[in-house]
């Protein structure tokens, strides 16, 4: 969504009482994508303006134009307002020194506007700065200085974020300096913000490894509160702003008690309320430990019965493990947390009180996460179904009783029950998805979604996203994880339309997914096991694309499995009047039309002719003909059917075709003494509107005159 589409302002105006903590207009603004952005922001700025606020907006570099005409479409007069020195748009190159971004010059900037625009006649400053710069081993610093200088005034400062360029660790620094937080637009006060004097301090004494100049209880309740802060933010941020999977929170659930708490091992195991579990174990040093949890059976693992802590000690190398293991949730297949140190006191009262806290919090984010994933998914299968049904098949059985239809009808009942991958040939237009729908429904799968890929139809490089889903930030324009064709169809039956069109990289990717039923997302690392059945089709011959090396030979006999070909309609011309009369009542009802009959010279003309293009092309007549047909009665035009490119009739057969019509229409003239319409006209005596009938003259060259 652009700027045209206007959203209300989600951000109230900003007051001005003097006993207002200007730290609390520091806002750290997520946003997915630009599009997100522009939603919220844009009016935000215009509101800004119509308000005698200064507007000052800095961008990345790379969106400054794109910005410019962004505002323009927002009804804003971009030149008009820097004129009046109202609106300034710039880019990082003021915060840019040797193509490297400078922290100092950008803080003296923002300082400047904030300082000169009460001599420019503004009252109140409204500035978004996209801060993807400002990040690095010096953020905490840059931000400790841009407190101090928002401290000076009381003006808006939204620092612009996108989550696709942040991991969970970043976006945890930034939430814990902003003392007001937005997400897709909805603006809350941050709970996690630390005051920046405090932040800074932890974060030098973090760096130079040096004690806490406090006593030890103070500097543990300080450890302490640290981590309860980071669970609960883990816990807090949403999992579709980060784009986590429940297996991402258990680990970083781990790696938060491992750093705050100064572990040596960690283990958890979660019930995901399905039946399967995650486990996480962080015992790199520590063969002991690992060894003890091999050992634990399914009871001892979920701390037996009475859902309490128990606390083990342990002997390994030599020395002693204090192990402390703490359930998770009311019931035992929610799982446990299991923690270790070498620590003498461990665990202490206050650590025992945050690994309770851990727990909880671990797994509240673990269920929220898996959830979210799943409802995704969902939505997802919902959106390619949806797709399905309303491209859907034009009739729900393979219409026909010819030779070739019962062979084809009867390979489908033996190669649906079971699981065998089958490769559907025949010339385009002939019905092949159609066979392959047929196989799924009665299969074993039917009550799964039936996932189809058209190959020739996507870009050869997207066509591994298509089908294998990528990660967020995989390649440019991944903005969010995608889940792919062959994730979708898991359980149920993937149809590869035109697999013949696939370049050779991607077929190696597709042959590993038939052999391990395993592949990786684009730019994931994590593999992905999937149940599902196979059907493929092509119009090619991939015999001779194997020859000609653009198709490989393993990848074709691994899907040669059970081949079924297609005929084309011209080999099953028998079934010809009942895909008429079939497509007649179907089109007819969906234009709200009452076709009393067909005429029988059209359906002689339609058995007649060769279709090149097969069922389509016969579809493709009939729905225009119903749409030019006047009266009841369906009839076609027949020069239709003698412009078509390639496999025409041939000209013998079509003249004998147009001396027939033009036959019956002059019989038909004389007998009317060359009147068309009305009760003793032509077309009433064919049966044919009247203007049919007109254009049918004009195309034979009958000069209906001469009848009169």
């Amino acid at each position: 969504m652009r700027g045209s589409e206007m959203a209300p302002e989600l951000i109230a105006p900003i007051p001005k009482p003097s006993d207002v903590d200007p730290l609390q207009w520091h806002i750290c603004a997520f946003f997915r994508d630009q599009a997100e952005e522009y939603k919220v922001l844009l009016p935000f700025i215009k509101r800004g303006l119509e308000s005698k606020n200064k507007v000052l907006l800095i961008v990345d570099p790379r969106l400054q134009k794109e910005y410019l005409h962004e505002l323009e479409r927002a009804g804003i007069d971009v030149k008009s307002a820097a004129v009046r020195k109202e609106l300034e748009v710039t880019a990082w190159g003021g915060g840019l020194r040797n193509n490297q971004f400078d922290r100092r010059a950008m803080l003296s900037q923002i300082e400047d506007v904030l300082k000169f625009r009460r001599s420019q006649g503004f009252s109140t400053t409204r500035i978004i700065a996209h801060m993807e710069g400002f990040l690095g081993e010096y953020f905490i610093e840059s931000m400790v200085r841009l407190h101090s200088v928002l401290e000076k005034y009381n003006d808006l400062f939204m620092s612009v974020y996108s989550t696709s360029k942040l991991d969970v660790g970043v976006m945890l620094d930034i939430l814990r300096t902003h003392p007001a937080v937005m997400i897709s637009g909805i603006m809350q006060r941050n709970p996690f913000f630390v005051p920046p004097t405090e932040l800074l301090q932890e974060m030098h004494n973090r760096r130079a490894g040096a004690k806490l100049l406090e006593t030890g209880v103070t500097a543990e309740n300080r450890r302490l509160r640290q981590t309860i802060r980071e669970l609960v933010a883990l816990s807090s941020m949403p999992a579709t702003l980060i784009g986590r999977e429940p297996k991402q929170v258990a680990k970083e659930t781990l790696a938060i008690l491992m750093n705050g708490l100064q572990l040596d091992a960690a283990y958890v195991r979660l019930g995901t309320g399905d039946g399967t579990l995650v486990e996480l174990l962080h015992a790199e040093k520590n063969s002991g430990f690992s060894g003890w949890v091999e050992s634990l059976d399914e009871h001892s693992r979920a701390v037996d019965d009475i859902f309490l802590q128990r606390r083990i000690e342990l002997v390994t190398g030599g020395r002693k493990l204090n192990v402390v293991q703490i359930p998770i949730g009311m019931e035992i297949d929610a799982g446990s947390i299991a923690l270790a140190s070498h620590r003498p006191d461990f665990p202490t009262e206050e650590e025992a009180t945050v690994f309770s806290v851990a727990a909880n919090q671990g797994f509240i984010c673990f269920q929220n996460a898996r959830l979210i994933h799943e409802r995704q998914l969902v939505e997802a299968e919902l959106k390619v179904l949806k797709e399905e049904v309303d491209r859907g098949s034009m009739f729900d059985e393979i219409i026909g009783s010819s030779p070739a239809v019962k062979l084809i009808l009867s390979k489908i009942t033996k190669v649906a029950p079971t699981d065998s991958t089958v490769l559907i040939t025949g010339e385009t237009g002939t019905g092949k998805e159609l066979v392959a729908r047929a196989i799924h429904r009665r299969s074993k799968r039917s009550g799964k979604p039936f996932i189809s890929v058209n190959c020739a139809a996507l870009p050869s490089s997207l066509i591994a996203s298509e089908l294998f889903g990528h990660e967020k930030g995989a390649f440019t324009g991944a903005d969010q994880r995608r889940m792919g064709r062959f994730e979708l169809a898991n359980g149920g039956t993937i149809f590869l339309d035109e697999v013949g069109e696939l370049p050779l990289e991607t077929q190696v990717a597709l042959l590993r997914v038939l052999q391990e039923r395993k592949f990786e997302r684009i730019g994931g690392h994590q593999q992905i096991t999937i149940d599902v059945r196979v059907v493929a089709a092509t119009n090619r011959d991939l015999y001779a694309a194997i020859t000609a090396g653009t198709f490989r030979s393993d990848l074709f006999y691994r899907i040669h499995v059970f081949p079924i070909e297609v005929p084309p309609l011209r080999d099953r011309k028998e079934d010809i009047p009942a895909l008429v009369r079939h497509f007649v009542e179907w089109y007819a009802v969906k234009m709200g039309r009452k076709i009393r009959k067909i005429d029988p010279a059209t359906m002689d003309m339609l058995q007649a002719y060769q279709w090149p293009g097969n069922i389509r092309e016969l579809q493709n007549i009939i729905e225009r003909s119903l749409i030019l047909c006047d009266g009841d009665i369906f009839s076609i035009d027949v020069a239709w059917l003698a412009v078509n490119p390639s496999h025409r009739t041939t000209g013998a057969l079509l003249e004998r075709i147009f001396e027939y019509e033009k036959e019956i229409i002059i019989g038909a003239l004389t007998e009317s003494k060359g009147k068309v319409s009305g009760p003793t006209g032509a077309a009433r005596k064919l049966g044919l509107p009247s203007t049919t009938l007109e254009s049918r003259i004009k195309a034979l060259d009958i000069n209906k005159n001469r009848f009169k």
